[in-house]
Order: structure tokens, then sequence, then C-alpha cells
């Protein structure tokens, strides 16, 4: 009898008498689910920014290669009519030049990243 009185004396002694356990798991959790939130919510954020940054750079090639196109129509009397280039962005390009009295119309059309028709056009007058 002495010796389960003594085992059980040992056996609470070695428990230890934390009563803030269910605050830490409390606390762990709020942590992960505000840890979690912004992820969620920056991912997404960070996704479309790609997607925008792509948007602006085949924007930004297209127009160069119109630019271009226009100097040598202005210069050099390029046969008017549309042609297909495919390796200046990564949707193929479609080029249109069309002359008339007064002006010189260059129009680029292509499938942008959100697969959306895009359409930029130039103008010059010819010399």
């Amino acid at each position: 009898m002495l010796l389960l009185v003594h085992l059980a004396k040992v056996d609470v002694m070695m428990q230890p008498k934390n009563k803030q356990a269910g605050f830490y798991v409390l606390e762990t959790l709020l942590s992960i689910m505000i840890f979690f939130s912004a992820c969620l919510t920056l991912i997404p954020i960070q996704h479309q920014l790609m997607i925008e940054k792509k948007l602006i750079r085949e924007e930004d090639k297209a127009s160069y290669f119109l630019s271009n196109k226009m100097h040598e129509a202005i210069l050099e009397n390029l046969n008017q009519g549309t042609e297909i280039y495919k390796n200046v962005i990564s949707s193929p390009l479609t080029l249109t030049i069309t002359y008339s009295d007064s002006m010189i119309e260059g129009c680029v059309i292509w499938d942008n990243v959100k697969k959306q028709k895009t359409t930029k056009c130039q103008y010059a007058i010819p010399q």
C-alpha cells in the first residue's frame, strides 16, 4: 500500500503544472492562420503582377517592331500588305502596312498573354 501511494505521488510530481498549454496551442493556431491568410492573399497578387509585366513587355516589343517596320516603309517603300512574323514575341505577330495619298498606316495584331487580340497602330507621313 505504501508503494502505491509513493508511486502515485511520483506520478503526480512528474506531470508539469502548465496551465497555459491550451493558450500556446491557440496562439500557434492563430499565428498559422494569419500566415496562411497572408500567403493566400499575396500569391494571386504576385501572379497577376507577373502576367501584367509580360503583357507590357510584349506590347513594348510589338511597338518597337512596328516602329522599325514603319521606318523601313518610309525610307524604302515596302510593299503594301500583310505579313506574319513568328519570332518577335511569344505569339505570331501580324503586320499590316497600308499606303494612302497622305499617310502610311502600320498595324500589328497579336494574341497577348491573356489570350486577347491586341492591335497597335502607328501612322507616318511619306517623304
